[in-house]
């Protein structure tokens, strides 16, 4: 029984001081890397304050990563800075989309004749060519992604979207939208 307390203690103690070594080593590590690192990143995204914050997320993935040599540790903080910073791009692209787009959906709906003629067009197709052709231009989704929405195959929706474009495209003609095919 003492045996094990003895034990106990002197894992704790082990445990304590190898802690205390990872953290001297992952300052060490920080204070060699981190100058380098942060020009880099201002110089791929122009602002330091981006490069700030990727920095930080980049340094909190590190030290939850295992366990590494230096030149991997080296590039694993690199590579994932870089994907950091390309995953904020395009989240920020995809909210820049999202806002010309309400932007665009407010400006049409002010033409409120012209909105209720294209939705009477609208309303004349299949529900599945309303979904398909609105995911596709709408939503700007792949083949692929219309596909798992809808539950269909992928090689479906291409068939039914070029379909369904044909068929919007005699509805809006017949309308008065566009020329008319001879």
């Amino acid at each position: 029984m003492v045996a094990d307390w003895a034990l106990r203690i002197v894992t704790m103690a082990e445990s304590r001081t190898s802690e205390a070594q990872r953290r001297a080593e992952f300052e060490a590590f920080y204070e060699r890397t981190a100058k380098r690192l942060h020009s880099y990143l201002c110089k791929l995204s122009r602002d330091a304050a981006t490069a700030d914050e990727v920095l930080q997320d980049a340094y909190i993935k590190v030290i939850n990563a295992p366990t590494m040599d230096e030149p991997a540790r080296r590039a694993y903080l690199y590579r994932t800075a870089t994907n950091l910073l390309r995953d904020r791009w395009r989240r920020q692209s995809v909210e820049r989309d999202y806002r010309e787009r309400e932007n665009f959906a407010e400006s049409v709906s002010q033409n409120t004749s012209l909105s209720l003629d294209v939705d009477s067009v609208f309303e004349k197709l299949s529900p599945l060519d309303r979904a398909t052709l609105w995911l596709a231009h709408v939503e700007q989704l792949s083949h692929r992604e219309i596909a798992d929405v809808l539950g269909l195959k992928e090689l479906s929706v291409k068939v039914i979207l070029f379909r369904a474009r044909s068929r919007a495209r005699e509805a809006f003609a017949q309308a008065g939208f566009g020329a008319r095919e001879p």
